[in-house]
This record gives C-alpha cells, structure tokens and sequence, in this order.
C-alpha cells in the first residue's frame, strides 16, 4: 500500500511551512568536541578481505546458520557462505531502480511465524521512464499534483520488498512489495532498514534535498518509520498522521536499538552547502535519542543548547559523510561498548566510546581504521565479533582501482601484542588514495 500517499490524500491541501530560524525556537549553535579516548580501548585485530570487485556494497543482513546476504546499491543482493566466500551469482536482483545516491539499501531478516526465513529490504524506484513523449507527460502531471499537495507528483518512491527464502535450496522466492513511501528523493534518500525489539520493522526516509515540506505533521521525509512485517503503518499515537519514531532527519543512512528498545543510536548526514540547506556545511552528526524525539532538522543543523529539540550526542564539525554504524551495546562483547562509525569523506571508521550504565552517553571517541581503503560507507557487527566493513570507491564520488568495491573483516586477535604486526601485515598497508 502506499501508504505515504494515502495519508496526503487525507490529510488534503495544505501549505509548506517557512523554515524557522534556530533563534526564533530559542535554540544556540555550539560546536562541542568529543574527546580522544586517553587509553585505546581496541583489541587485536587482522584484517581480511572477503570479497572484491563489488558495486557499492550498501547493507548486510546475517543468516541464522551463519552466512549473509549483502546488498549492493545498483539493484543485486549477494549472498556470503558460512566460510566468507561470495557466491559468483546474485541471489536475486531487483530491477527499475533509481539512481544517484539512491538504489538497493537497506536489509534485514525474519523468521516468520511458520518458521520460514523471509527477507526485508529498502529499494528506490524510478518511476519517470518511458520515451521522450510519455516521460513529458509523467513530468507535467507530476507538475500539476505538487501544486496541490507537496507529497504528490514525486518520480521516485521508496519500497520495502520481501523475499521468502526457500528452505531446501535457500533460493528466493519472488519478491512482494509491502511498502511505498511518497515521496523520496534521489538526493538525501535514507534507506536504512532493521527491524526493532518490538517486532516491527523501521526505515529511514531522507528530506529529498526538499527539507521545508518535512516540517508538516503529515510528511513522510526525515523521518525514522515504523510499519509491521506486512507494511501497515503502525504509528506512536493511534492519532498521528503517519507512522513516525524519530523526526527532524537530513538523510539518516544506519540507526540501532538498544536491547530494550529505549535508546535509538542514529547518524545523520549534515547540510553540503546546497541552496536548499541555507548554505550551512558540515555538523554531521551521531544521536542517541528516544522514540518521539525531533533532531530539528531543517531548523538547526548539529549540536545546540535550549529550546524543545534534542541535540545530537556527537558533531563532527568538519563533515565526514558518516554513513554505516554498527553498535555493541554490550561491554562483554570484544570491542567493548561502542558505536563504529564509518566515514565517506575521511575514508576512516572510528568508535564512539559508549558509558556503562542506562541511559548511555558518549565518553570519547578513537580511530579503528584509517587512510587507506578510500571511501568506507558498510559496517556491521558480525555473529562471530567480528567487525565487516564495505567500501564506497564505485559510487561516483571516489577513485576506484581494479579490485574495489571491497569487502573487509576485521577479527579481534587473542593476543594483544600481535595488532601491529597483524595490522601492518593487511590490505591497510596499501598506500593511502585520495579521499574526495
């Protein structure tokens, strides 16, 4: 169901509001800096690669059994054995897809209340093909809706498929749309999917490069949603006019639950200087937040003091294009209890040190791994501890070589004198590339 569109449709006619300066809602910009952790906290680690020559590796999901399927931006999702080898072909390819900085994203799984594993994930759809005469008329129609409402007309939508895994070859099924989202953008699409402790199933919409309309109770961008496994829309408050968690989002690419469900980590890619953002740069931020809570985007951008909106635990003033997470939340796990973030425009993965106790706070921050690999957008935490990271060399903005996209596994190591030897020994002694 489009269950975007359908809310517009109720909601009827209504104006797009101007953006409110930070002043006028009583907030002051800071520009606060996490401190460098004083005693590294890391294990040993070697680094592998488990695979090369990928497209743009965007998510991936773990398979109970052990495995994974990866999902890689221009439309294939690509499936890992038990043992870390790529399987040559796809598991199964999803066609018509948007472009630019949009594609096949997010992905997670869910055994379903027959025991069968189904699999979710987020993809960008184009829908202004056609020859020049039919691509005209989609354009002027298109024209004609946003005039009456700012969440009508748009080209692109975002979907949630399923994919039914089938239990004797582990084959995918066809795929079924349970979800569509109006509008979404190119520009600042989001994409992130997971499912959450409740069972339901959360994505994240970006502002389309549009943010004004975001600011409406019935938009659809900027927003952390939530809908059930079969895509109805399942909102905060049964009055809410659609199903937001979290809102106030630029373009918000990786979030995680806490275990219990009460702290939401989040990252959110701050303004690039575009008209659109007030000619604002930098301020990426990482959030620890609750449910109900409003970051404040397009009113403010990174941290802040006063007002009713909920400032971000981290800035990176400078921005780093922070695009995957994966965080332990666990002090028993062998990284200790941290957020690894990755970074597009730094080319590095740094861990947010988490503080014991509910509610976490941010303590410090320290590299994981530097210069080297070019642009690095996929991290996740692996069953095993181990940590995976994707890099981003083939998404059009970086300075791909022969063998990327590339597929990494960094394994902590039992002794801990062996880091730089194992370290040094790696990929990451390749000499270090520009990192647009």
């Amino acid at each position: 169901m489009a269950w975007g569109l359908a809310a517009a449709l109720a909601a009827g006619c209504g104006r797009t509001p101007d953006i409110p300066s930070a002043e006028s809602r009583g907030l002051v910009t800071t520009d606060p800096i996490t401190p460098a952790c004083d005693t590294p906290a890391l294990p040993a680690f070697a680094i592998d690669t488990l695979a090369r020559g990928l497209e743009v590796p965007w998510d991936v999901a773990f398979l109970p059994g052990g495995g994974a399927l990866l999902t890689e931006r221009p439309g294939r999702i690509r499936r890992i054995d038990a043992e870390g080898r790529l399987d040559p072909e796809p598991w199964a390819v999803v066609d018509g897809l948007a472009s630019e900085e949009v594609g096949l994203m997010g992905i997670d799984t869910r055994v379903a209340d027959d025991g069968g594993l189904q699999v979710y994930v987020a993809a960008a759809f184009d829908h202004a093909g056609g020859s020049a005469a039919v691509r005209a008329a989609k354009g002027l129609v298109r024209r004609v809706a946003r005039l009456l409402h700012p969440a009508w007309g748009h080209p692109r939508s975002l979907q949630v498929l399923r994919y039914e895994v089938d239990p004797a070859s582990g084959a995918a099924g066809p795929p079924r749309p349970l979800a569509r989202i109006v509008p979404q953008g190119s520009l600042h699409g989001g994409g992130a999917l997971a499912f959450g402790p409740d069972g339901h199933l959360y994505l994240t919409n970006g502002d389309g490069a549009d943010p004004a309309p975001t600011l409406r109770d019935d938009a659809w961008g900027g927003r952390l949603l939530r809908v059930t496994p079969e895509g109805a829309a399942a909102p905060l408050q049964a009055s809410d006019r659609v199903p937001a968690m979290v809102r106030g989002l630029r373009n918000s690419q990786a979030f995680s639950f806490s275990p219990d469900g009460g702290r939401i980590a989040m990252l959110d890619h701050g303004p690039t200087g575009m008209v659109n953002d007030g000619g604002r740069v930098g301020n990426d931020e990482f959030n620890l937040v609750r449910p109900g809570d409003d970051l404040g985007w397009p009113i403010v951008a990174g941290a802040f003091e006063g007002g009713d909106l909920v400032s971000p635990a981290v800035e990176w003033t400078r921005a780093i294009a922070p695009a995957g997470m994966a965080v332990s939340w666990q002090e028993a796990s062998p990284w200790g209890r941290a957020a690894f973030v990755s970074g597009l425009l730094d080319g590095r993965v740094r861990a947010v040190r988490l503080s014991d106790g509910s509610p976490a706070r941010v303590v410090c921050e320290e590299p994981v791994l530097d210069r080297g690999f070019g642009r690095l957008r996929m991290v996740a935490l692996a069953p095993d501890g181990s940590l995976w990271v994707g890099t981003s060399n083939r998404d059009g903005r970086g300075s791909p070589r022969a063998d990327d996209d590339l597929l990494l596994r960094l394994r902590p190591l039992q002794d801990e004198g062996a880091q730089s030897e194992a370290y040094a020994g790696t990929e990451q002694s390749r000499s270090p590339r520009s990192v647009p």
